[in-house]
């Protein structure tokens, strides 16, 4: 797994985007883009939450300002259970106005039709799976209870793509893509992994137990080979279906590699 970037590489990429967003929409501290946002689109507005890190803590910012804002979690159905167990009792405790948006099929329908999560993605969109399981009942929530505008957790030092484009377009600006339509608010882009620990850290904020189960620094579908550390991750994630994945995609697995990379399983998934 490649390392974590140094705060001080993180710092530096933060100071570019934002020299170049200042220009685009104007820099805003996280509260205040989403009192702006509140009050550009009201009741039509959503927090787009995952149940990880980035999107619990902006979840929980925008509730200490509009306890009724609308909240959306996509559930794609390859969700990590305890992420979707984590969603379901953390709803409860904060009383959250959660919309659960779910796809007409399934992950192993989509990859059967169009392939699996490829890693590049210069000149390819999002990979299939993405827009069926994804964006296109984002957008189906988002038409069905009104809503025009969502407020997301991406943090620009994620990804290089994100720091492009909030060079270029801001901190919110708006999507038409997959047919969205709609206006997105991004209130922690800017911030770093520090400064996300301290408002954890300062709020006593729950924390997805995957990340620490199973050595994660990412949230999303656990069968996803769309990233470059895909096979690592679940080697210690669904070890024993590692090798039925290789299999259904196609590629040979080396013995050495299954011996010195695996490590003893935290549980197996069976397809769906």
């Amino acid at each position: 797994m490649k390392p974590r970037r140094s705060q001080a590489q993180e710092l530096a990429d933060i100071r570019k985007a934002m020299r170049g967003c200042a220009s685009a929409t104007g820099v805003f501290s996280a509260k205040k883009l989403i009192h702006l946002a509140l009050g550009r689109h009201d009741r039509k507005l959503a927090v787009s939450w995952s149940g990880g890190r980035c999107s619990t803590a902006v979840l929980r910012m925008a509730l200490d300002i509009e306890p009724e804002v609308k909240v959306i979690f996509g559930d794609t159905g390859v969700e990590y259970p305890e992420t979707v167990q984590f969603v379901m009792r953390i709803s409860q405790e904060w009383n959250v106005h959660l919309i659960i948006a779910k796809p007409d099929t399934t992950f192993w329908e989509v990859c059967k039709k169009y392939g699996f999560p490829y890693q590049s993605r210069v000149g390819k969109g999002k990979p299939a799976c993405c827009r069926w399981l994804k964006e296109y009942p984002l957008r189906s929530a988002m038409r069905e209870n009104g809503i025009e505008a969502g407020i997301t957790g991406m943090r620009a030092v994620e990804a290089r793509n994100r720091m492009w484009w909030t060079e270029q377009n801001g901190q919110f600006y708006f999507v038409k893509k997959y047919g969205l339509n709609c206006w997105r608010y991004n209130p922690i882009i800017f911030w770093s992994s520090i400064e996300l620990a301290r408002f954890e850290s300062l709020r006593g904020l729950p924390i997805n137990p995957i990340y620490k189960k199973y050595k994660l620094i990412r949230s999303g579908c656990w069968p996803c080979t769309g990233y470059k550390d895909w096979e690592r991750v679940m080697a210690r994630t669904h070890p024993k279906f590692l090798l039925k994945m290789k299999e259904l995609m196609g590629q040979r697995v080396l013995d050495h590699y299954y011996r010195t990379q695996v490590e003893p399983p935290c549980h197996t998934e069976r397809m769906a």
